[in-house]
């Protein structure tokens, strides 16, 4: 199975490939199975398991986390070959797998080029798709993001208000910081003029 999935990502490629499940799917197997693989091989290596798994943890964390992802993306996948009800809901749907798939991809593309998963060719028609993907999402995103239903109250942000009244009440929150309670900060008489005059002086000397 493993060499199945190899092969299936090192054939001949396109950008529209990283679409396809099954492309997507066999980058993120090939890359969990070849982590445990080196985790384990390594392992063997140590008279005392303890001794291993303390020498070793960074891999072993690395090869948790590939295994979660691919858990994550391959869940994503399968709910998607559901019906779904909604008009369009389920393009959306679409798009926002192949954009967390993908953006998993970049951030973590030393991972998937160092254990042979896809070339660098591959790496960068990825990266192309992802860029393509955050273009058709771009006009949605607010709609996405509001589709949770989360209050300015819960969110606790300014930059995230619904009525999109940012700049006014940035500037209403910024003077509520108690630095702006006044034009001078305090310390700045006590310290900071003494040194700046002090500065001043060697400056002219």
């Amino acid at each position: 199975m493993f060499c199945r999935i190899h092969k299936l990502i090192i054939l001949s490629f396109a950008e529209e490939d990283w679409l396809k499940p099954n492309a997507v799917l066999g980058a993120f197997e090939a890359r969990a199975a070849k982590k445990s693989v080196a985790c384990a091989q390594n392992l063997s290596k140590f008279t005392n398991p303890e001794e291993g798994f303390q020498e070793l943890s960074v891999d072993l964390v690395e090869a948790a986390v590939a295994h979660c992802q691919l858990i994550v993306v391959s869940k994503f996948i399968e709910k998607l070959q559901k019906d779904i009800p909604g008009k369009g809901v389920k393009h959306q749907l679409e798009l926002l797998c192949s954009i967390y798939a993908l953006s998993l991809l970049h951030k973590h593309l030393g991972d998937f080029l160092s254990t042979g998963c896809i070339t660098p060719t591959q790496g960068s028609l990825a990266n192309d798709m992802l860029r393509s993907l955050y273009s058709q999402l771009r006009p949605n995103a607010i709609g996405l993001v509001d589709a949770f239903n989360y209050t300015d109250h819960y969110l606790g942000s300014v930059l995230g208000r619904y009525d999109g009244d940012v700049y006014p009440k940035l500037y209403e929150e910024a003077w509520k910081d108690p630095l702006n309670d006044s034009v001078v900060p305090d310390g700045f008489q006590e310290y900071i003029r003494p040194m700046l005059k002090q500065q001043l002086r060697n400056a002219r000397l």
